[in-house]
């Protein structure tokens, strides 16, 4: 989401931001995955969550956000420390209540001033002292209306400790900037999509080795460079990693690694943000993996949404829905390394922050996740989506009809995925060639 009075900021920041997980992380590149160093080390797991749990997120706009969530009065505080509310000064601040809805946490803002009282913030996907994903519902579509942002990717700040060195894998959280009617996009063929580092400790010092890094056609996509330590401290948001290692901790290019082994990567205003797991030790079972039930978010910033005026109907779905995906029927796809699922209908088609989770699920999206990589675990660097496609646009990839006729399209994309507490997570990243858009899909098993 853009922030108000950033735009020369912005594109100071670009210039030198491409490669900030080169500055952030690498010791010695490498051009494979492969060469990455193989512990049996784990991040130790903290006690119990409590009521009151504190996260600090990361947008793909690069807005850094603190979102505290009480399961005693069911009430949370959602601040997004790059984007000022009005002339004020400070930080935007969403306060409010939720509901349970569907599998989901329902936030109703409340300090708002206005009437109603309460007044729709979003969706959040938790679990409790491990990772939020908070959908906020505080952009603007076309006509100026409230619409809905693309998700944050949250974690408790924590100093761990890796003493052995352990292995993590990330997606791109992409950029998109909207600048009047057009915009500044993850550039899918250039930029980094996913890839992989390690990290070991010494006290609150954090040192960072092996990055690897890779376009969507699994090509490297950065040299390699050198790098200073991080120092583990706190923030105003929380406790965070700052690169390179100073006395002060400032709100960008920082790291955050939750007590399960999820991890957030804010790299600054107008940059393209990077949300991780733990690598397996040991192989996935692939068919374990997509047997299982899942709710997340489908993400697709660049698609402009209503695009149209009522009482007509949106040509495209809507940016960064709430979803559900579950096992695909074998009649549809693949066995065993298949998941099918979609966006929740919206109330009102003209409101893309309308999401009803208690409905059923649109089961339009497809997404195969081939074989897993030989030599990384939990990676699926092969995998595919396979969306419809009623303007018959996709050139260039598998085309055919789903099980109701309609035209469809398949593109490439990758996945990390990890079993964290007895439970699968899986994180992909792809570009949607039928809507002209990065697409990122997160989700979590129910």
């Amino acid at each position: 989401m853009p922030i108000p009075g950033e735009p020369e900021r912005r594109k100071r920041k670009s210039i030198a931001a491409g490669c900030v997980w080169l500055a952030v992380l690498c010791a010695s590149a490498c051009n494979s995955t492969s060469s990455l160093y193989k512990t049996t080390a784990v991040p130790p797991v903290l006690t119990t969550a409590g009521p009151l749990n504190s996260y600090v997120g990361a947008e793909g706009s690069g807005d850094v956000w603190q979102i505290t969530i009480n399961h005693t009065t069911n009430s949370f505080r959602a601040i997004d420390y790059s984007q000022e509310a009005g002339t004020s000064g400070s930080p935007l601040t969403l306060n409010g209540e939720f509901a349970f809805d569907g599998g989901f946490l329902d936030f109703s803002q409340t300090n708002t001033g206005s009437s109603p009282a309460f007044e729709p913030a979003g969706f959040t996907l938790e679990i409790p002292g491990r990772v939020a994903f908070f959908r906020p519902d505080t952009a603007t579509d076309l006509n100026g209306n409230p619409a809905a942002a693309q998700p944050v990717a949250a974690v408790p700040g924590s100093c761990l400790s890796f003493i052995m060195g352990v292995n993590f894998q990330f997606v791109t959280m992409p950029n998109v900037i909207q600048q009047g009617t057009n915009s500044v996009v993850w550039n899918a063929a250039s930029d980094t999509a996913y890839g992989s580092f390690q990290v070991s400790t010494n006290g609150t010092t954090w040192y960072f080795f092996n990055l690897s890094q890779f376009t969507l056609a699994q090509a490297p996509s950065q040299p390699s460079a050198s790098f200073s330590p991080g120092l583990c401290a706190p923030a105003i948001m929380g406790t965070v990693v700052s690169i390179p290692s100073n006395s002060s901790v400032s709100t960008t290019d920082t790291l955050v690694v939750g007590p399960s082994g999820f991890f957030i990567l804010n790299q600054g205003p107008g940059q393209s943000s990077a949300v991780g797991l733990l690598q397996p030790t040991s192989p996935l079972n692939t068919s374990s993996l997509v047997s299982v039930p899942y709710l997340g978010f489908v993400s697709e910033p660049s698609i402009p949404f209503p695009s149209c005026s009522a009482p007509c109907t949106p040509s495209a779905p809507p940016p960064n829905p709430i979803a559900g995906f579950g096992p695909c029927p074998a009649t549809s796809c693949l066995p065993g390394t298949s998941l099918q699922g979609g966006d929740f209908p919206l109330a009102n088609a003209m409101d893309s922050t309308s999401d009803d989770p208690t409905q059923p699920v649109n089961a339009n999206i497809i997404i195969n996740l081939g074989p897993q990589n030989a030599t990384s675990n939990g990676l699926y660097n092969s995998a595919t989506v396979t969306i419809p496609d009623p303007n018959s646009v996709c050139t260039g990839s598998a085309e055919g009809q789903n099980s109701q006729g309609s035209p469809i399209c398949t593109f490439p994309a990758v996945a990390v995925a990890g079993q964290l507490e007895d439970k699968y997570a899986i994180f992909l990243i792809a570009q949607d060639i039928v809507n002209q858009s990065p697409m990122s899909i997160y989700l979590f098993q129910e």
